[in-house]
């Protein structure tokens, strides 16, 4: 048995005629997108609810609503050129995202996407002391919790430290080839996620009857566009999209996989903003971990965030992943190459997360924007684009063509999901620009002060 073979989907027969052999499910794709999106984010929707007030709320349903819209239409891109030009569709493509970007809006779009989606999975984000899913953040995060679980067992170890330990765990899991290789990662990715959703409702539905009450603070528009730049970050995700539908035994059913998944995402989020809204008020933190007691729940959900963190890492990575390897001509099997230069990419992250303290303030103004980029904008470019340029009519002018072949309602929510995303991507680089002209957001590296990624040490122990 192969290494590719070892880890097939069981939960569809693939013998249905005109789909890919041994591909994702609809519902195992909806687990990937799940599993991707659905993590760190989740723990700085409450501090985002008492920052917009029950406009929070609204905000969560509208941008739910256009970014699994744009989601689907970012799908439906993929299934026209697969339509267009049969390679597509038999042999697929490494990089699918950087083919719609190039088909929908040319070179520019090309070259657009490929900074884009590298500097946001290899970058960093920290925005206010909240830390937003890449692939260094995911390295940070896992250190940083599993020293807060060991140090309640006194066994303390720099974050600097712990890490080089999760970079060399996970090593291994990330030479896994496409996602249809790694599916029981999607599902323990959002097994995790849910568990810790129950535990930190609970836990702070137990906090509240043994805390004074809080009021929630007062709504300006600096501490809504705070808001309004971390939920987008909790609906962002759509960079790893095309790869999952790439590995799908039917592409052209991505929209049931989003339709499920962020119906999902919905029950995640919910209970956790409103609960923690509710109960701690203007006090809550921007990490809600932080108001939870130190108990058996809350350390249970270290370890499931950090599960989380472990498996989603390949996820969320696969993208560059395979991208590399496309430039390098790396077999598509699995070979020492992948190993080498998976293994390699890893590391540079090991050091990047190991550099972050010292930049991450920088790296945070320039990606702030990117989710919206990716999760909004080119979405809506391409798609309008490739719809046009597959059915436009000689001396046609662009906007005769969009309105001719695209119904009201689509124009208008294609309209709306462009214009929200440029808000985000100015609202999240406002809400960063703070952190960029405070100096304490620059500490040294890891390599120069091995304690530098250590927050302040606490007395309390788990026993």
């Amino acid at each position: 048995m192969s290494f590719e073979s070892s880890c097939q989907d069981p939960i569809l027969p693939s013998d249905t005629k005109h789909i890919l052999h041994h591909g994702l499910s609809v519902f195992t794709a909806a687990l990937f997108i799940t599993g991707e999106m659905a993590g760190t984010g989740l723990l700085a929707l409450p501090k985002a609810m008492d920052q917009a007030g029950w406009y929070g709320l609204i905000s969560t349903f509208v941008l739910c609503m256009l970014s699994g819209y744009s989601g689907i239409r970012l799908g439906d891109c993929w299934t026209m050129l697969r339509e267009m030009n049969p390679v597509y569709s038999e042999e697929g493509s490494r990089s699918p995202f950087q083919v719609i970007a190039t088909e929908g809006a040319g070179r520019i779009g090309k070259y657009v996407l490929i900074f884009v989606i590298y500097f946001q999975l290899l970058g960093a984000r920290i925005i206010h002391q909240r830390c937003y899913q890449t692939g260094v953040v995911f390295l940070l995060l896992a250190a940083q919790n599993l020293q807060s679980l060991f140090d309640a067992i006194h066994a303390h170890l720099p974050v600097c430290i712990w890490i080089i330990i999760v970079a060399a765990l996970l090593l291994g899991p990330c030479w896994l080839g496409t996602p249809k290789d790694s599916w029981p990662i999607a599902i323990g990715a959002m097994v995790c996620t849910a568990i810790a959703c129950v535990f930190i409702t609970i836990s702070t539905l137990i906090h509240y009857r043994t805390i004074q009450r809080y009021e929630p603070s007062t709504v300006t528009f600096k501490s809504f566009s705070f808001s309004m730049g971390t939920m987008f970050f909790a609906w962002g995700g759509s960079a790893m999209f095309p790869t999952i539908q790439v590995d799908m035994r039917q592409p052209h059913r991505f929209h049931v996989a989003v339709l499920i998944a962020y119906s999902i995402l919905l029950v995640f989020y919910l209970p956790v903003s409103i609960v923690g809204y509710v109960v701690y008020g203007s006090q809550v933190q921007d990490n809600i971990l932080k108001n939870l007691p130190k108990n058996f729940l809350r350390y249970t959900v270290e370890i499931l965030i950090t599960g989380h963190l472990a498996t989603a890492f390949t996820i969320v990575l696969n993208p560059i992943f395979q991208g590399f390897e496309e430039l390098t001509h790396v077999p598509k099997h699995f070979c020492w190459q992948r190993a080498v230069l998976r293994s390699g990419i890893v590391l540079f992250l090991a050091f990047m997360a190991e550099t972050i303290p010292h930049f991450g303030a920088i790296l945070a103004f320039i990606g702030s924007s990117t989710v919206s980029i990716l999760g909004f904008i080119l979405p809506v470019v391409c798609f309008v684009m490739i719809k046009v340029h597959s059915t436009q009519l000689v001396h046609e002018k662009l906007f005769e063509t969009i309105f001719r072949v695209l119904p009201k309602w689509d124009i208008t929510l294609l309209a709306i999901a462009l214009l929200v995303g440029l808000y985000g991507a100015l609202a999240s680089s406002y809400s960063s620009f703070s952190d960029l002209i405070n100096p304490t957001s620059y500490v040294k590296p890891c390599w120069l002060n091995s304690s530098s990624a250590d927050e302040k040490p606490s007395n309390l122990s788990l026993f």
